[in-house]
């Protein structure tokens, strides 16, 4: 009876719109017409409803929806488009070749007409006394310096500050601060075309020799430096050439060092770290 109802009202409608009247036939055709229209929404709010949730996502509310677990009858084929997931940055690592030359223990000889030892000295921070040049190796128109102040009675750290200059001036300066630990490492340098680089670090006074294993090269076997008085550690550094092309735009750069080991007069391994940029450092 509603049915009947509805489509007497659309006669009427329609005649008042149209300016005629319809006869029976085609009052049970628009009603024919309005069916199929209601289920052509219905059938358009299940294909919604199905599409949401093969997609994760809930389209009335515009928040994300759980993910159910989607069943799959065989493996996924492959698309060869490389993702992030799939193609990890390439690793590049330079070739080194170790240089025979020894580090030395402060005072700095010179000549020094860029003031680099009180460039480097005066980047020491903490602790008291006098910042000074513990020890210093030169290469090729460069010097790497070491400077430290005496650490103070009953603090276990260490205040020192590295330097890798030109001879007459400029170069790379770095304040260190950190607590007093059986060995630790730095670098610079070393970045391929036969640049110059130099490994180095402070180390406990047990040690008598050190050895550096890099990636690519020879090791290379290090005699430490005394760190002088009122400081709790000794000092070492040796000098590399990085071989090879330097990194292309899509290589992510790591260290040419591989690890360093501390040696004591004994033969005994008494400290070693593995030098890494980011995660798994532990120099």
């Amino acid at each position: 009876m509603s049915d009947l109802r509805e489509r007497l009202q659309e006669a009427a409608e329609a005649a008042a719109r149209e300016g005629r009247i319809l006869d029976a036939a085609a009052v049970v055709e628009r009603g024919r017409r309005r069916r199929v229209r209601l289920l052509g929404s219905t059938a358009v709010l299940v294909v919604v409803a199905v599409v949401a949730g093969v997609v994760g996502v809930d389209w009335f509310t515009g928040r994300p929806a759980p993910l159910s677990p989607v069943p799959t009858s065989g493996p996924i084929p492959k698309t060869g488009l490389p993702t992030t997931s799939t193609a990890p940055a390439q690793v590049w690592i330079p070739s080194v070749t170790p240089l025979q030359v020894r580090a030395r223990p402060g005072p700095y000889p010179g000549p020094d007409p860029g003031r680099i030892v009180q460039d480097v000295t005066s980047l020491v921070r903490g602790c008291h006394g006098t910042s000074r040049i513990r020890l210093w190796i030169r290469a090729r128109g460069k010097v790497w310096l070491v400077a430290a102040k005496p650490t103070p009675p009953g603090q276990a750290r260490l205040c020192w500050a590295t330097g890798f200059m030109n001879q007459g001036g400029g170069g790379g300066l770095g304040p260190i601060s950190s607590q007093l630990r059986p060995l630790r490492v730095t670098f610079a340098g070393g970045d391929g075309n036969r640049q110059l680089g130099v490994v180095s670090g402070a180390v406990t006074r047990q040690a008598v020799r050190l050895r550096v294993l890099f990636h690519k090269g020879r090791p290379l076997d290090l005699v430490p430096v005394d760190g002088g008085d009122g400081v709790p550690v000794n000092f070492f550094a040796g000098m590399f050439l990085g071989l090879g092309p330097p990194p292309a735009e899509h290589q992510r750069r790591d260290s040419p060092i591989d690890r360093v080991v501390a040696f004591d007069q004994a033969g005994n391994r008494v400290a070693e770290c593995r030098m890494r940029f980011g995660l798994g450092n532990t120099c």
